[in-house]
């Protein structure tokens, strides 16, 4: 009986040829620009209107606001627009009819406001504050197609709390409502599928320049807040 001894034949690896090399480079490269255009797209853009109160504005900051700090970052294909003013409350909400002509293409809608309603703030205050964001979303949706965020407002410090803001009924029952506006705000935002970002604890105790409007470090921190938050939504 013959016995046959095959011995495996070892070939060399085949060479990868160059058509093959250029489609896999081609196609890594065409992800890679994918993924960059998808990361600038989801990025904010167009007009941004904040409407909100004196904290928008820019009090005791000669207007130098978080909405004027982000402005002066000059993002690429975003305006930031100033509707803020000194005293406002959600009570006031018709004044956003107005702005709402004024920027109908505006692709977002920041609305910054509750703590002038919250004076020796109780539930019934907060209760107020989530009826008239509620009208205001329906406004901005019947009239635009623009993105909506709430910004929940800042906390105060009643440590240096000046006279005048004391005279005025800002004080603990305030600082509670505002953390009880926050949570509301946040199930309102869930509830009406808009975006949200708290700004309770952005800024420092320390900076605030009277005890309600935050000084220049603490508008600062709301911008950076404000953008970080944006950027999320996307």
């Amino acid at each position: 009986m013959f016995q046959f001894f095959f011995r495996r034949k070892k070939f060399p690896a085949k060479a990868q040829s160059p058509l093959r090399s250029l489609s896999v480079l081609s196609g890594f490269v065409g992800t890679l620009i994918l993924l960059t255009s998808m990361t600038l797209i989801s990025q904010p853009h167009g007009q941004i209107v904040c409407f909100g109160d004196s904290i928008t504005y820019g009090a005791k900051v000669d207007g130098n606001s978080w909405v004027w700090i982000l402005q002066q970052k000059d993002y690429p294909g975003v305006t930031f627009i100033n509707e803020g003013r000194s005293g406002r409350k959600t009570a006031d909400k018709g004044e956003l009819l107005p702005v709402l002509k004024k920027y109908p293409d505006a692709a977002y809608y920041l609305i910054f406001l509750g703590v002038n309603d919250l004076k020796n703030g109780d539930d019934s205050m907060v209760n107020s504050c989530i009826d008239n964001m509620k009208w205001m979303i329906g406004e901005i949706r019947k009239q635009t197609h623009a993105k909506i965020v709430i910004l929940s407002p800042t906390d105060i410090n009643i440590r240096i709390m000046t006279q005048l803001n004391k005279k005025k009924q800002y004080n603990k029952n305030t600082e509670q409502a505002l953390v009880y506006l926050e949570h509301q705000y946040n199930l309102l935002a869930k509830e009406e599928h808009t975006g949200f970002i708290s700004l309770l604890h952005v800024v420092s105790k320390p900076n605030y320049a009277d005890g309600l409007h935050p000084n220049v470090a603490g508008q600062r921190q709301i911008a950076d807040a404000v953008w970080k938050g944006l950027n999320k939504i996307n």
